[in-house]
């Protein structure tokens, strides 16, 4: 059985904490692991504060549309702006072995994102960025 939900989140700092509002729901009515359920929710908020304090500003900047979509194998959830293109994984992997004061400042987050998930993707589709996020729930 498929289970999801869809919602649109303005370019305002209270986006972030909307979409996990609906998510804490969702991840509780469907008994989703806490390990999965945790790792989504990571991976949305980095993804959600970059997006809304980077990607979207200005006064014309359009809604963030999340979709989560959950089945028996794997949780996905699907972020879509129409802000200038901009793939996030396209972002070298930050060299951790360096010390903090030697390190760039910045791709933690994505890299944390990378590491949480099973599979992300980014791609462009009809003036919109696309991006992908997978956690498996059935380990092979």
């Amino acid at each position: 059985m498929r289970h999801e939900f869809r919602m649109m989140v303005g370019a305002d700092p209270g986006g972030v904490e909307k979409v996990n509002a609906v998510f804490a729901e969702f991840a509780r009515t469907y008994a989703l692991p806490e390990a999965v359920r945790r790792s989504l929710n990571i991976a949305l908020d980095e993804l959600l504060a970059n997006e809304l304090s980077h990607g979207m500003r200005g006064g014309d900047a359009g809604p963030v549309t999340v979709e989560v979509e959950l089945d028996q194998e794997r949780l996905t959830a699907t972020i879509t702006d129409d802000g200038p293109p901009f793939d996030p994984f396209r972002q070298a992997a930050p060299d951790t072995t360096l010390s903090v004061d030697e390190r760039p400042i910045g791709g933690l987050g994505i890299h944390l994102v990378r590491e949480l998930m099973d599979d992300v993707s980014y791609e462009r589709r009809d003036g919109h960025n696309v991006v992908v996020l997978v956690k498996q729930l059935v380990v092979g």
